[in-house]
C-alpha cells in the first residue's frame, strides 16, 4: 500500500490550528473571569438577626441570633441607586451564602433553655446553620423594595433540605442592602427533636412547625 506524501506545509499548518485553538480558549477563560469580577460583592454586617419562632402546650417561644456571616454576590447591572427599579421579572445571577454558629442563638427564658436548644440542635457535632441560594427570581417592584422569589439549600444539623420562600431586598443607600424574608420548617426534617424541658416530665411539648425570620444587612 502506497501512503500519499505529506507535504511540507502540513506540520506548521496543523501547529496554527493548534494554537489558534489554544488562545480562543484562553480568551473563554478570561472572558469568563472577568464576568466573575465585575459581579457586585456583598459582605454581611452588624445589625443583622435570624429568629425562630415556635409553640408548646403552655406558650410561645423564640430563640434568636444576631451574628449573621456570609456574601451576597450579584450580576453589575443590579440597580443599587434606592430610587430605580429597572429590573425585568425573571431570574438574575447571584451568589449567596450564610453561616450562623448554634451557639449564638439566645432564647427568650434565658440560659436554660439557651441549653436545651443547643442539645436539640446537636450544637456540638452540627454547630452551624448554613444557607446556600439556588435561584433568585424577581417578581416585583413596590414600595421601594424589590421582591424576589428564592430557592436555596438549608443545612441543620447536619441535614440539608431545599426551601423555597419570597424575599424582600430594601437599599438604604447605594452601598448597602436589607434582605428579608420568612418561611416554615418542620424541625423534624432536619433530625431536630422538638425541645422541651427535662425536668418538667414530659408535660410541655414543642410543635414541630417554626418559622425562620430574618433580617440580613450587607454591605459593599
Amino acid at each position: 500500500r502506497v501512503r500519499p506524501r505529506r507535504t511540507a506545509t502540513e506540520p506548521e499548518n496543523m501547529t496554527k490550528t493548534i494554537t489558534r485553538l489554544t488562545l480562543l480558549c484562553a480568551g473563554l477563560v478570561l472572558a469568563s473571569g472577568a464576568d466573575a469580577a465585575d459581579m457586585l460583592k456583598y459582605k454581611g454586617k452588624a445589625g443583622s438577626k435570624m429568629r425562630i419562632e415556635g409553640t408548646s402546650t403552655i406558650h410561645d417561644w423564640w430563640t434568636e441570633s444576631v451574628l449573621l456571616t456570609g456574601r451576597l454576590e450579584i450580576y453589575p447591572s443590579f440597580p443599587t441607586d434606592p430610587a430605580k427599579s429597572d429590573l425585568k421579572p425573571g431570574p438574575i445571577p447571584a451568589q449567596v451564602a450564610v453561616t450562623i454558629l448554634v451557639r449564638t442563638f439566645k432564647c427568650q427564658w434565658g440560659a436554660p433553655m439557651d441549653a436545651i436548644m443547643q442539645e436539640s440542635m446537636d450544637a456540638k457535632n452540627s454547630p452551624k446553620i448554613e444557607y446556600k441560594a439556588k435561584e433568585l427570581v424577581f417578581k416585583e417592584a413596590k414600595d421601594g423594595a424589590l421582591i424576589f422569589d428564592s430557592k436555596g439549600d438549608l443545612t441543620v444539623r447536619g441535614k440539608t433540605k431545599e426551601v423555597a420562600f419570597p424575599v424582600k431586598i430594601e437599599r438604604p443607600d447605594a452601598q448597602s442592602l436589607k434582605i428579608k424574608g420568612e418561611t416554615p420548617v418542620k424541625m423534624s426534617n432536619f433530625g431536630v427533636p422538638p425541645p422541651a424541658p427535662k425536668v418538667a416530665l414530659g408535660a410541655i411539648k414543642t410543635s414541630d412547625d417554626v418559622k425562620l425570620i430574618f433580617e440580613w444587612n450587607l454591605a459593599r
